[in-house]
């Protein structure tokens, strides 16, 4: 309970923000969600992780961008297509939505790691480079083992 009692009321209210939209994103308090819809999200899921992994990057934003945009995905999912709108809005230099989709799932995504990784490519494409070490030194605090881009 100590950890618990360590945050400010500012910092839970800061997740509370980020994680509601998460969470009806992926469809949580919302009823039932009709089977194409989940299909037709899934869908645009699964493009967007083939053309990461073709590095067709604005392709691959295109297709997380269409699956965020309605609810079908699981929690999970909409974390991951958090992440690869992220890593291609990166690789085409929309620092604006890398920036507005990192502030969403910094504090709710389960890999800070990965998470602050983003976060310091960001700072360095903005040319921050103190601040973009400072984001690869907490992503080792978080995961030793995380891959810290040179």
């Amino acid at each position: 309970m100590a950890c618990f009692f360590r945050r400010s009321i500012t910092e839970y209210f800061c997740l509370l923000l980020c994680f509601v939209p998460l969470m009806s994103l992926s469809g949580c308090g919302s009823g039932q969600i009709a089977a194409p819809s989940i299909q037709a999200q899934t869908q645009q899921f699964d493009d967007a992780l083939s053309k990461m992994k073709s590095k067709d990057y604005s392709g691959a934003k295109e297709a997380a961008t269409a699956a965020l945009s309605k609810p079908g995905l699981s929690a999970d999912q909409v974390i991951e297509a958090s992440v690869i709108l992220i890593e291609a809005a990166l690789e085409t230099n929309d620092l604006e939505t890398a920036d507005s989709k990192l502030s969403e799932i910094e504090g709710v995504a389960t890999d800070m790691g990965k998470v602050c990784v983003l976060r310091g490519r960001f700072w360095r494409k903005k040319g921050d480079e103190a601040k973009a070490q400072k984001s690869f030194q907490d992503a080792r605090l978080h995961d030793p083992n995380v891959l810290i881009p040179n």
